[in-house]
């Protein structure tokens, strides 16, 4: 090996060493290093020079400067879109970390574009977990969905429906977890006919795979609820409502936030068809249970 290129091997190593002993000042100053041996060393379109600004950049991520970050982290993303041939992997690990990266720096677009390009890279790799794709798809849908452009968003939600029945057949709890998603969405868009439908089959999926005192279970009933309460059916929603809050009463421990919701909603709902006392005696009730 040329001096420069063992050079930057020999800084690797090192900075990989400090970096698994969380020695972050020193990583970093390491990791400067080898970037500038690197440019000597592997100029152009090289997998070494990406490398070390991804592995800067994500130093810099872990520091919390995430601008320097995401500059570090953009130079790699360009160097690896021109090394030949394509390493579809590395471009999929690029893209999504700025698309994680933008998307919490509130950078909207840039983060749906960048997921856009993790997912294109992600279909193509055979070994890939569906999960991954699937959290990809579900992000963008938020995304889309937080800028009001809620049209957009139902295609990711329907592709990532997709690969989940693939990989895994349509009666598995993970589908139940995207349908209950997709449905959540349809309600909040009023299209109730939709998500009604689909929160049968999620509930359906998940009483028959868990036990009748699952948390999953407690939740998709509470949300069918929320789909007839919504409709003006109150008497299904009350059942319902009152159905997901036993569950959550006989589970242990201190109740979830999801009880909270349940609670809120039928307290709501009672006060709605004039049982304000009701109402009361059920958020009093929900107090104790928190306090205790």
């Amino acid at each position: 090996m040329k001096g420069d290129e063992k050079l930057w091997s020999i800084l690797n190593d090192k900075l990989d060493n400090l970096r698994a002993s969380n020695r972050l000042p020193q990583a970093i100053r390491v990791a400067e290093t080898a970037l500038e041996v690197a440019k000597r060393a592997f100029p152009g379109a090289t997998m070494q020079l990406a490398i070390s600004f991804e592995k800067l950049g994500q130093l810099l991520d872990q520091q919390g400067d995430r601008s320097a970050a995401k500059a570090c982290l953009l130079k790699a993303d360009t160097i690896l879109v021109k090394v030949k041939p394509p390493d579809q992997f590395a471009i999929f690990r690029s893209a999504r970390r700025l698309a994680f990266l933008c998307d919490n720096l509130g950078q909207s677009e840039e983060a749906i574009g960048f997921y856009e390009k993790a997912i294109a890279a992600g279909t193509q790799l055979q070994d890939l977990p569906y999960s991954d794709l699937g959290t990809m798809l579900n992000n963008v849908a938020l995304i889309f969905r937080k800028l009001g452009r809620q049209k957009a968003a139902e295609p990711y939600y329907l592709h990532a429906l997709q690969i989940y029945e693939k990989q895994l057949g349509p009666d598995h709890p993970d589908v139940a977890s995207v349908l209950n998603n997709l449905a959540v969405f349809y309600t909040n868009e009023r299209r109730y006919t939709e998500a009604e439908k689909i929160h049968l089959r999620a509930l359906a999926i998940r009483e028959k795979a868990s036990p009748r005192t699952h948390s999953d279970i407690a939740q998709s009933k509470c949300n069918l609820a929320v789909v007839y309460h919504s409709r003006g059916d109150y008497a299904k929603a009350s059942e319902l409502y009152r159905a997901s809050l036993k569950i959550w009463e006989e589970a242990a421990g201190k109740p979830s936030e999801d009880y909270e919701i349940v609670v809120s909603n039928y307290a709501n709902l009672l006060r709605s068809v004039g049982q304000v006392r009701k109402a009361h005696q059920l958020e009093v009730h929900a107090r104790k249970r928190r306090a205790g």
